[in-house]
């Protein structure tokens, strides 16, 4: 072939066809998003330099990825198309677009335009068609105009009403589009089981949904736990919105959740300083995003700014900062963690990545290194992943070396040197005192959702490990009494040792579901500490429980059940909890949630709280028999409006629901007074 350009337009439509079917099929990245990004824009212009090369089924011409042959699901076509965003990863980028936007609705320059924004969400899109209310099916994106019957699977969510209901008035027929999604903390718990059960290996979340969705047996959705975010409409007959905000509003009224945090713009500048916000807490924020999306408000002016053959004129994508980078492994060595588990971790070429210059990365398991092969001197993709050090997620086995060798599962601990224990993908080190185990542990007993011993945090525990102050977990509740020898280290001082003092007085009284969380038994996190404390009420009724009383407990199966046996039963737990009681630490028995002073109400938070984080306070509400909602709906009882609250708070003025401060719901908690907004 002579022309180099043609030569070139084949091999982007054959790289960016597969990237996309990996990405909306699979839930797999072959490229990361700015690579991907930078190919697009590369073959569109080689396209528009060669018009006579023009191929509708070129990936600029297409949304989403033609679905895979096998499929074992039916297909089915969407009403109205699911359309692509046009992603732009740039202020200026951003400016243009609204400029552009304005210029087609012939806008004065003092005209105003106002823009909807929410977080674009990173996980599986799907489109749920109602007809008179009710649920009729549910389909995946796929190519945009066709998708897969996904219903048996999704409706298994509890964010998907099998039948709309508000006070508002229901369409005729309507197409709910959103996003299917996996919670980092659910993916965390799912992926920590199928390791040590020897399962299916999940690698990110999105990943997990895609292949949850292909399931034929609703049932694994179900235990899964995935969630459903609405994020607009399709094909709408019916309804009375005029704007997209008072749609948002109708359709949380109907029992939809709604993307958060959700704000409004007026001008670019808002946008980028929405933008930048989002992706400031992104790390915070319960579910994985990629970037956020402002959509012109009026619904009216959406109609007359139309779209192009893949996107939309009236809505745009501003990207976050990349979260994934190239580079090269130097070592991998063998990392204890606070529960024995040895894991993999990779040493690498230094990389900066999303403002951050990485050197580790996590390879999570033996069995995932195994199958992965990654080796020494390998190229290697980074993507970071929550606050944790970033993972590897692809190797570039084309540019490896033909000498490197894979690498071998260690069989002493690399700490103690003690003989580790095989579980599956996992290598455990059972030496309860080995030092790297314990400093984690102390680490975690001590950290904000646990404990909350704020003076404990990683570099005082070296300190004090280095000095022979922290021999045992249990030395961490006796830790003042040895003053004098604390006040002869670097950095403490009679200030810093009160403060000590006082969080191990606090720490002394814990709630039951922290303290259960706090100890670090395997396969227990925060939210199954939490069903066994409001299941058994205090620390003893849980110790004497047997493995067929602890599996009745929501969300604890029979190896969580067995670890729990296991930890309990080691000598080394019984002298453990003598000591904690010699050292006056009093486990505080669970409050019982039915029959709590909230029982019957529903609150509903919007707005950011200066005082406590959103868990803290859920777990307020649900500690007296309350509940909670992410929308406002008729359930709702309570509203809790805190700074910059939204289309929430009037939507609740509307409904005339009971509205509080965040100085009100103290008060009401028993933490401080205040008055209702």
């Amino acid at each position: 072939m002579t022309n180099p350009d043609q030569a070139r337009i084949l091999e982007l439509r054959e790289i960016l066809t597969e990237a996309a079917a990996a990405y909306y099929h699979r839930g797999e990245s072959n490229l990361s998003d700015s690579e991907f990004d930078r190919l697009f824009e590369e073959l569109r212009q080689l396209e528009a330099k060669h018009p006579n090369l023009h191929d509708p089924e070129s990936p600029t011409q297409r949304i989403g990825a033609p679905l895979e042959s096998g499929s074992d699901l039916v297909s089915a076509e969407h009403i109205a198309p699911m359309l692509s965003i046009e992603s732009l990863t740039s202020v200026e980028a951003v400016e243009e677009f609204v400029e552009r936007a304005r210029d087609v609705l012939e806008l004065e320059e003092d005209e105003p335009l106002r823009w909807v924004l929410e977080p674009k969400f990173d996980g599986v899109s799907a489109s749920l068609l109602y007809e008179k209310g009710k649920l009729v099916r549910i389909l995946s994106r796929g190519d945009g105009r066709v998708g897969e019957d996904i219903t048996h699977n999704l409706r298994t969510s509890r964010d998907v009403p099998l039948e709309l209901e508000g006070d508002d008035e229901v369409p005729e027929r309507v197409e709910v589009r959103g996003e299917v999604l996996l919670s980092k903390a659910r993916f965390e718990v799912l992926r920590d089981y199928s390791e040590t059960a020897g399962g299916t290996v999940f690698r990110n979340p999105r990943n997990t949904v895609a292949g949850t969705l292909k399931q034929l047996d609703p049932s694994i959705a179900n235990r899964r736990g995935l969630e459903f975010v609405c994020w607009g409409v399709g094909a709408l007959e019916g309804g009375t919105a005029e704007t997209y905000g008072e749609l948002r509003e109708h359709l949380a009224g109907f029992g939809l959740r709604m993307g958060e945090p959700f704000g409004f713009a007026d001008d670019p500048n808002d946008i980028v300083r929405y933008h930048d916000e989002v992706e400031t807490d992104r790390e915070s924020l319960p579910f994985d995003m990629d970037g956020i999306v402002a959509k012109v408000d009026r619904l009216d002016l959406q109609r007359r700014l139309g779209r192009t053959a893949r996107t939309p004129r009236w809505m745009l994508a501003y990207k976050f900062a990349a979260q994934r980078a190239k580079t090269r492994v130097d070592s991998i060595k063998a990392q204890v963690g606070r529960t024995g588990v040895v894991t993999p971790v990779a040493e690498l070429e230094p990389v900066e990545l999303a403002g951050v210059t990485v050197r580790r990365a996590t390879l999570h398991n033996w069995g995932l290194l195994e199958e992965r092969d990654v080796r020494i001197g390998d190229l290697v993709d980074v993507e970071r992943a929550g606050d944790v050090i970033p993972a590897v997620v692809h190797v570039h086995v084309d540019e490896r070396d033909a000498k490197s060798k894979p690498i071998e599962r260690p069989s002493h601990c690399p700490t103690c040197e003690t003989g580790l224990e095989e579980d599956g993908p996992r290598l455990y080190c059972p030496n309860l005192a080995c030092p790297d185990a314990l400093r984690e542990r102390v680490v975690h007993l001590s950290s904000r959702r646990a404990l909350d011993i704020e003076r404990l945090g990683p570099k005082n525990v070296d300190q004090l490990m280095s000095a022979g102050l922290l021999r045992q977990l249990e030395d961490v509740f006796t830790l003042d009494q040895k003053c004098d020898d604390i006040l002869a280290l670097d950095r403490w001082g009679e200030k810093s040792l009160d403060r000590l003092a006082e969080e191990l007085e606090q720490a002394r009284k814990p709630s039951f579901a922290k303290f259960l969380h706090a100890l670090g038994i395997r396969h227990v996190g925060e939210r199954t500490a939490q069903e066994l404390a409001a299941e058994f009420e205090t620390l003893e009724a849980l110790r004497e429980a047997n493995e067929e009383a602890l599996i009745e407990v929501d969300g604890v199966g029979p190896e969580v059940a067995a670890s729990l046996r296991r930890f309990f039963d080691l000598e080394t737990t019984k002298t453990f909890f003598a000591a904690l009681a010699d050292a006056g630490v009093e486990v505080q028995r669970a409050e019982t949630k039915a029959g709590g002073e909230f029982e019957g109400r529903v609150f509903c938070f919007t707005g950011g709280l200066d005082t406590l984080s959103r868990d803290e306070a859920a777990a307020l509400v649900e500690e007296r028999g309350g509940k909670t909602s992410n929308s406002v709906t008729k359930k709702v009882t309570d509203v809790v409006a805190g700074a910059k609250a939204g289309s929430k708070l009037e939507k609740a003025k509307k409904l005339e629901l009971n509205i509080l401060d965040e100085e009100g719901f103290l008060a009401l908690v028993g933490r401080g007074g205040g008055a209702q907004a």
